[in-house]
């Protein structure tokens, strides 16, 4: 009777394995859709030790060994930086795309109202006297001027937006970080009291890829459980602790946000933007790179061209027989110049005083001051070529600097589409393999079941026996 009750008892560990196989496979198929589930596997082993009985060992059935995840190590070590390259240059290429203030065909455009200002100009020397060639190149001045404010204010709204988009994404970065570092703690319990807890693993493994997505953080694995650094190696989260990022004005870069991080009881530390990756260090990388370099460019030009013009206007008379005024009024240096340069106040209320003549006894028909004026046209500037040559330098360095963007983020997103789709392959559930492993496990509980009733009607044969 004991060999009977030995079969049953193995026959009942052996059927709690395959409801764990069952179980694995059916929560597999409910999670088939959840992003970030990896499959989970019921590991079956044989229990041990046999029974021997005479000459022979007796096996003891089967037993739920672990339920295991389906992950590539391997895989799962280069995904976070593959995230990370894709999300920045997908980033950088977007914001740098949507800015047109540099398009030298748009309506108003700086390259349209240069050219439009020296035409006016080549008018004007036809017949300098005449009022309405004055007005109309007193108006061409200032709208040169305008589009000088205008470019330079939409290079820097642009940069202010990317300002905005690094600050929105901060408040979901501390939550992921608090929520890693939360997840190590709960993971630690879990594998302590001898179990895989493997969706808090999941959930662990899909807080890290967001914020691998939105700053380029990797991930290292400790005996805390997974620590999160950002480039540099400056820690994000270490174990159970985690910082957190903020914002500030940064007076050094025109008050454009510097990221802070701060560790509980220290002292905030700026970040450096190449310690930031993903999203916002796409942001970053668009801001402070071929935008900066833009808005630099551009005050340089304006302040390089009205200094120039400045200069000979100055040399130069008006029909009131006075000189030495300027025509454009800029900033002291180049910083800003864009931002600032109007026509002269005295120029903007009386086109009279445009010095169109070289001499102050000149008759209202002198323009040779004026030519010279539109001579300044193929004067190399402070760059070593003329204003229209400069401009078009800039123009053809920010859409290089675009073409470069969008070419990285196609290529970045590959690699990523690439390593993601076999994490998917070996991670990923299929239904028909759940399926699959849900009837076999099946058929072994019927045939288990079997067993158990076989050797129950064995044992109730021997009892009545006995009591014959």
């Amino acid at each position: 009777m004991s060999d009977l009750l030995s079969i049953m008892s193995a026959a009942s560990t052996s059927l709690a394995a395959q409801r764990a196989v069952t179980a694995t496979a059916g929560h597999n198929i409910d999670n088939a859709n959840t992003p970030g589930y990896a499959r989970q596997r019921a590991e079956l082993a044989t229990v041990l030790p046999a029974e021997q009985v005479n000459g022979g060992f007796i096996g003891g059935g089967a037993r739920l060994e672990t339920v295991s995840q389906s992950r590539d190590r391997f895989l799962e070590a280069q995904i976070p930086a593959a995230i990370g390259s894709a999300a920045q240059s997908a980033e950088e290429s977007s914001a740098l795309a949507s800015v047109s203030a540099l398009n030298p065909s748009a309506p108003g455009g700086l390259s349209l109202s240069l050219s439009g200002f020296f035409t006016q100009l080549r008018a004007l020397s036809q017949n300098a006297g005449d009022p309405g060639l004055r007005q109309a190149a007193v108006a061409s001045a200032k709208s040169l001027a305008l589009s000088f404010n205008q470019t330079r204010g939409a290079l820097e709204s642009a940069r202010s937006g990317l300002d905005q988009t690094v600050s929105g994404y901060l408040p979901e970065v501390n939550t992921l970080a608090q929520t890693v570092a939360d997840l190590n703690r709960q993971i630690r319990a879990a594998r302590a009291s001898g179990g895989q807890p493997n969706d808090l693993l999941d959930a662990r493994q899909k807080a890290v890829d967001r914020l691998s997505e939105l700053t380029g953080a990797t991930q290292v694995p400790s005996t805390e459980g997974v620590n999160v650094v950002l480039g540099g190696g400056v820690g994000l989260v270490t174990g159970d602790s985690a910082a957190t990022l903020a914002v500030a004005p940064d007076l050094a870069n025109a008050g454009h946000v510097a990221v802070s991080l701060t560790w509980k009881g220290a002292a905030p530390t700026t970040l450096s933007d190449s310690a930031l990756g993903g999203t916002i260090g796409g942001a970053l990388s668009a801001r402070d790179g071929a935008l900066a370099t833009a808005v630099s460019r551009i005050d340089t030009l304006a302040y390089d061209f009205a200094t120039a013009a400045n200069t000979v206007h100055q040399n130069g008379f008006g029909l009131d027989g006075s000189g030495g005024r300027d025509l454009f009024t800029v900033s002291a240096t180049s910083d800003g110049a864009a931002r600032s340069i109007t026509v002269s106040a005295e120029v903007l209320a009386d086109p009279g005083a445009l010095a169109a003549a070289s001499a102050s006894t000149g008759v209202p028909g002198d323009a040779q001051n004026l030519l010279a004026i539109i001579g300044t046209e193929s004067q190399a500037l402070s760059a070593g070529t003329d204003v229209g040559a400069t401009l078009s330098s800039i123009t053809a360095q920010f859409g290089a600097a675009t073409q470069r963007a969008s070419a990285s983020s196609e290529q970045d997103a590959a690699v990523k589409k690439n390593l993601t789709d076999l994490r998917q392959s070996v991670s990923g559930v299929s239904t028909d393999e759940e399926l699959i492993s849900m009837q076999a496990a099946q058929r072994a509980y019927e045939a288990i079941a079997k067993v158990i009733q076989t050797s129950n009607e064995m044992m109730q044969t021997l009892l009545s026996i006995k009591t014959t």
